[in-house]
């Protein structure tokens, strides 16, 4: 009895499990504004980015508490073992009392410490802007790959039904063969030939479908989605005009236009301001710092541990404290050569970055116009196939060309139209790099 009650419970518990992990499953619908939209909300690297902007914020906000007072309470409690004895004239003297009770507060003002809150404060807003700039750079970034994934996704449907019509077309020329073959118009070297082209077929179909599921996986990892979930795209592989008011630009409007707009150049921009105020905070250590202290004290010297608050004496100072460095093993002159070889070295980056960013418009504006250009060739190629194909089909059917005329034909066709459909997803990825490339892929979402 107790046997069979556990494994109804068991079975009751799996069952529940498989309902729960089933229910858990969804089907995503995506267009790629969706996948846009998702991407800024949901991307992991994104949002480690944004921590990251958010964490320097605070550490800017914290660079101007050092213009404020600092206030301390102290309390203390003593009990002296033994108390100090002077010897004059004889005389024993004991000083002090067994039991001490004080009571401090006090407020401590920095008036000059050499610029370094300042200038820590200057390093932190640049740091901040710097990682602002840095922020909208990796925006871009991760829309970029979103979109190449989602069009990924796009191509990788179409090549897979272009495989499955190249199998179907395969296995209707062998069927064709087989019929007149079988009729005695067709050779032997003819069914041959259309047994190996359908075989060649099937792998194709099976790499198409495979890349068509890698890619469906791919963008669930961007979005952040569950790999178990469905995703349903709803838009199809065509011509998209990205560029809109920026199609007519020429490449040397481009290059102004990165200039302008580039985030990592902005960033290293802030960073060479970091560099620049570090050797001023280095140089700032030789100067020395003033402070103003003001303290309210309370202590009850008693000769038993009762204290009671009339037991207690006040006393008031203010204090203006001067300090001042002159040697330290050489440690200040180190820092700041340190500071200045950091500030070369920035500048140097930021000079490699700027000649870097005009290759990058470039090669990027040429690979789109060279994708743009190549993209009507291909589609007068896919027309000319497909007529060719149906015509070889046709004319051996009446006998009238090879079996080698119709098998050229199908590859023909098949590579034509595998060709055209990478040559709509270049062209449509090379819009969103060119655009990436000047800093500017955010206007097709803001």
């Amino acid at each position: 009895m107790r046997h069979s009650l556990f494994l109804f419970l068991l079975l009751q518990i799996m069952a529940c499990s498989t309902a729960f992990g089933q229910a858990e499953r969804r089907i995503v619908h995506l267009s790629w504004k969706n996948a846009v939209d998702m991407s800024l909300t949901d991307n992991l690297s994104l949002r480690s980015k944004t921590l990251e902007y958010d964490m320097q914020n605070l550490e800017s906000l914290k660079s101007l508490t050092t213009f404020l007072p600092s206030v301390s309470y102290q309390g203390i409690a003593q009990h002296s073992l033994e108390l100090p004895v002077f010897v004059f004239m004889g005389q024993r003297f004991v000083v002090g009392t067994p039991y001490t009770f004080q009571h401090s507060l006090s407020a401590t003002l920095p008036l000059f410490a050499g610029g370094s809150r300042w200038f820590n404060h200057s390093i932190q807003s640049s740091l901040k802007k710097s990682l602002a700039e840095e922020l909208k750079g990796k925006e871009e970034e991760t829309v970029l790959l979103s979109l190449e994934a989602y069009y990924g996704i796009l191509l990788s449907q179409q090549l897979a039904s272009s495989a499955e019509e190249a199998v179907a077309v395969a296995r209707q020329n062998l069927e064709q063969v087989l019929k007149l073959r079988n009729a005695g118009t067709a050779t032997e070297l003819d069914l041959a030939r259309a047994k190996a082209q359908y075989s060649s077929t099937l792998p194709m179909l099976e790499a198409a479908l495979a890349n068509r599921t890698l890619s469906a996986q791919r963008m669930k990892t961007l979005l952040n989605l569950p790999l178990t979930d469905s995703l349903v795209v709803t838009d199809t592989l065509g011509q998209v005009d990205f560029l809109r008011e920026f199609s007519t630009l020429s490449l040397e409007e481009w290059k102004t236009l990165s200039r302008e707009h580039r985030n990592d150049i902005k960033a290293l921009e802030y960073q060479q301001e970091v560099a620049q105020t570090g050797v001023l905070l280095a140089a700032g250590q030789f100067t020395p710092t003033v402070a103003l202290v003001g303290s309210v004290d309370h202590i009850a010297p008693l000769d038993n541990g009762r204290v009671r608050w009339s037991d207690y004496i006040r006393s008031k100072s203010l204090t203006l404290s001067v300090s001042w460095p002159l040697f330290e093993g050489g440690r200040r002159v180190i820092d700041i050569q340190a500071a200045k070889v950091r500030s070369d070295h920035m500048d140097l980056m930021v000079r490699q970055a700027r000649q870097g960013l005009e290759l990058d418009v470039e090669q990027n504006y040429h690979t789109f116009a060279e994708a743009t250009k190549s993209l009507q060739g291909l589609r007068d190629a896919l027309d000319q196939s497909g007529e060719s194909l149906r015509i070889s089909n046709l004319l051996y059917a009446q006998g009238m060309s090879s079996q080698l005329d119709v098998l050229n034909a199908q590859l023909l066709y098949t590579k034509s139209k595998t060709e055209f459909l990478q040559g709509i997803y270049r062209s449509t990825v090379s819009q969103l790099a060119l655009l990436r490339s000047v800093g500017v892929l955010d206007r097709i979402w803001k």
